[in-house]
Order: C-alpha cells, then sequence, then structure tokens
C-alpha cells in the first residue's frame, strides 16, 4: 500500500496513552468485538498451567480477560514507561486508572457466559490483578528483547499490534518477529493480531510509523522462523475510505496462532 502523504513521528517520545486509549478503546466497535471474540476463542482451549507474556502490550489489558481464565501467571512487558505506568494503576486499582469494564463484560458474553453482573466482572478483574505478577521493559529491536534469561521462557506469547507498528521498515519487522518469539519455548504458543496493509496509525492529531504487511507475508515469516500456523484469518478495518477523517491509517486486521517447532 502506498504510503499517504502524512507527517510521521520519527520517535515514540510523543506517544499519549491516554489518547491512544480513548482512540481506539472508549467503545467496543466492530474491531474490538472481533478482538474479544478472538480471545475468547483462542484461550478457551489454550493457557492451562501455562505462563503468558503480554508482549508490548502498551496501555491495555483488553487480551488478557479471557486468558486470565485459563494461565497460572501473566508477565506484561512495554518499552514506554508511560504505557507501564497505566498498567500499574490499572492492577493497583487506581481510581484514576482507564476503565475497562465494558470490556470485561463483552469478553465474559463472548466465552459464553449467560448472565454477566458486577460480581462476575469482579471476580474475573481479580484474577487477572492476582495472576499478572511482573511488568517490566522490553525492547523489540533487541535480540534479547528483556534479556537473555528470557530466552525459551514461555509457554504463550501474546503480541498485539507491535511489530508492524513500531517501524515502517519491512526488514525491521521481520527482525523484531524474530527477537520477540526468542522468548517462547519449543511447543510455546504465540497469539497475534497485527495492522493489515497499514500506511501509518494515528493517535489524536499525530501519526505513527506502520509496515504494509498482509495475511500471505505473515504466513511466510513464521514459517521461516520455524513456526507452524494453526489458524490465520483478517477482518476489514472500520473505516476504509483513506479520505474520510475517521481513516486510521490500515485496512484491516490479521489474527494469528502459531505453535513454535
Amino acid at each position: 500500500m502506498k504510503r499517504v502523504n502524512k507527517q510521521i513521528e520519527d520517535s515514540f517520545s510523543t506517544f499519549n496513552p491516554r489518547d491512544y486509549l480513548e482512540e481506539y478503546y472508549s467503545h467496543i466497535g466492530s474491531e474490538n468485538e472481533s478482538l474479544l471474540a478472538f480471545y475468547a476463542k483462542v484461550y478457551k482451549n489454550l493457557g492451562k498451567d501455562s505462563t503468558l507474556l503480554e508482549f508490548g502490550g502498551g496501555p491495555t489489558i483488553y487480551s488478557l480477560i479471557s486468558a486470565a481464565a485459563q494461565v497460572n501467571e501473566i508477565h506484561f512487558c512495554d518499552y514506554l514507561k508511560a504505557n507501564r505506568d497505566e498498567i500499574k494503576l490499572w492492577k493497583r486499582n487506581s481510581d484514576t486508572a482507564f476503565n475497562w469494564d465494558i470490556y470485561f463484560q463483552r469478553a465474559l458474553t463472548l466465552e459464553g457466559r449467560k448472565s454477566i453482573d458486577n460480581k462476575a466482572i469482579t471476580t474475573r478483574k481479580v484474577a487477572l490483578r492476582e495472576k499478572l505478577k511482573k511488568i517490566v521493559r522490553a525492547n523489540a529491536f533487541k535480540q534479547d528483547p528483556i534479556n537473555k534469561t528470557f530466552r525459551n521462557k514461555y509457554d504463550i506469547i501474546s503480541v498485539n499490534f507491535v511489530p508492524e507498528s513500531i517501524t515502517d521498515s519491512e526488514e525491521k519487522w521481520e527482525k523484531t518477529v524474530m527477537n520477540i518469539t526468542s522468548v517462547l519455548k519449543n511447543g510455546g504458543t504465540l497469539v497475534m493480531t497485527a495492522l493489515e496493509n497499514a500506511g501509518y496509525y494515528k493517535v489524536g492529531n499525530k501519526s505513527f510509523p506502520a509496515v504494509d504487511i498482509s495475511t500471505k507475508k505473515m504466513k511466510s515469516l513464521l514459517l521461516k522462523l520455524g513456526f507452524k500456523t494453526t489458524y490465520l484469518h483478517s477482518i476489514p478495518a472500520e473505516e476504509l475510505n483513506e479520505k474520510s477523517p475517521k481513516y486510521e491509517g490500515y485496512k484491516g486486521f490479521i489474527f494469528v496462532v502459531a505453535t513454535k517447532e
């Protein structure tokens, strides 16, 4: 996809977590509905006796709601301190933390629960807070994104909108996927979502870099890295008209589940 003539931020120092949360997570649209449905389906039969790493989770926890019902322990990492601070606010149940309650309610519904009340939501929030044991810094551009002790450590890695959303270089995208997946055990599971056919993505009036990737490129890269892809699907973005003020810079989402062989 040819990049739109738009000023792309060279540094993530201007990234504002609250602007991002308001832009993408203030309500549950079709994109977020699809994300929650994907996680509910994936973790229905995945995660027993497992340790999960949320890699580059930004200021969000929505991808961990269904996982919290299954895995034993969750670690969270991100490059930006501001993002990690947002997660810490939520973990300690601060009054100033972003409110994810509508996401908990919808996730529980998508998991098949018939009746969702405040007690059910609170129970899942408590489970996630208790299982979220570590919040650490990571750099996807490094061969060891956290440090050497994390190589081949995790049963599951959850990676959502990271490698393709921190660079506009396809070569660097491939390298960061390789770096991130180095912390996954052989036989472990990669759960990934990615922007499809992106030229950039917006946060408020700023635009950040993205790589133009497709399901074909994703499958090819994972094969090269020694993964067996067990699920690969894409959906269109909510806004496809590049001239629309609601256009966010990408054409769709890619959903992936793959096993490291």
